[in-house]
């Protein structure tokens, strides 16, 4: 009965907290799965049941596809680009004993500074009137008039990119330099012994050693990248037109702004089995690469 015991006891522990997980999840999922069948409004939750009607709506809305293409090229875009600087940056730092403690904490300063407050210093920035960004392309020489960076169509992605790319790189620093930090140092001290180049022991040890961390920290930095909201809320409200556009705006503005939340949970579902089956499929390639690395 005690050995009996002992082996269910950590199950028991642990599941109220797996009970208290499942509830959070999965009512608000069956809430909304359910709310799609419907033509159901903020004031009238639950009104007319019409099955796929909401479905077949968001296969022929332009603007949701357009919403999923802008998120998908801003998602990638900017994790490749923060994953890259951030390791960049980590091993240039690594063996910086003295400088690395203060990057480290300024590195923090982006991420512990609200999502609002860093969307409204990039809005000063790119102010076309008072902005620092035109002040000092004019006075450069570098431009000969305004430029409205958040109100042109070919601009306006970029701009938002590049705010995005200035908080979250330091994360990725972050997480590169912790990486960098767990590898062991026997194979350098071996490699050091036999007289190994510099370029040779990162292609052949420190590349090989630290790719599995990069990789995750990629696809960790993708699906937070995935849901973004502020910076388009804040900035641009999803225009010029739908340039800037993204698949949680969108859901934001048909359920909140246009009041149709039936329509808003059937594409959250699509959002949601799209991101899913893009998450499985990247969690494939990483094996595959994985693989190919050893």
């Amino acid at each position: 009965m005690n050995a009996t015991l002992e082996k269910y006891t950590p199950k028991l522990m642990v599941l109220p907290t797996f009970l208290i997980l499942l509830i959070i999840s999965l009512v608000p999922l069956i809430y909304v799965l359910g709310i799609s069948f419907t033509n159901s409004t903020i004031a009238k939750p639950f009104n007319d049941f019409i099955w796929f009607e909401n479905y077949k709506k968001a296969f022929t809305d332009e603007v949701f596809g357009t919403s999923l293409v802008n998120t998908l090229i801003f998602a990638f875009t900017v994790t490749t680009i923060q994953t890259f600087f951030g390791f960049i940056l980590a091993f240039a730092m690594q063996r910086e004993r003295k400088l690395s403690g203060v990057l480290r904490t300024l590195a923090l300063l982006p991420l512990f500074t609200p999502p609002v407050a860093i969307a409204m210093i990039w809005r000063l920035i790119y102010d076309p009137n008072q902005g620092m960004l035109n002040y000092y392309l004019t006075k450069w020489g570098l431009t000969s008039g305004v430029i409205p960076f958040l109100g042109d169509k070919s601009l306006a992605f970029p701009s938002i990119m590049l705010a995005d790319i200035w908080q979250w790189t330091p994360f990725c620093f972050l997480l590169c330099m912790a990486a960098l930090q767990s590898l062991p140092r026997d194979p350098y001290e071996a490699a050091m012994v036999d007289g190994a180049s510099g370029w040779y022991v990162f292609k052949r040890l420190t590349l090989p050693m630290v790719a599995p961390q990069i990789i995750v920290i990629f696809l960790f930095r993708l699906l937070i990248a995935l849901k973004v909201f502020d910076l388009i809320y804040m900035l641009t409200f999803g225009g010029p037109g739908n340039s800037t556009q993204v698949a949680s705006f969108y859901l934001y503005r048909v359920s909140f702004k246009q009041f149709q939340t039936g329509y808003g949970g059937a594409l959250s579902i699509l959002v949601l089995i799209l991101i899913s089956v893009l998450a499985t499929l990247l969690t494939k390639g990483r094996e595959a690469i994985l693989k190919r690395v050893e």
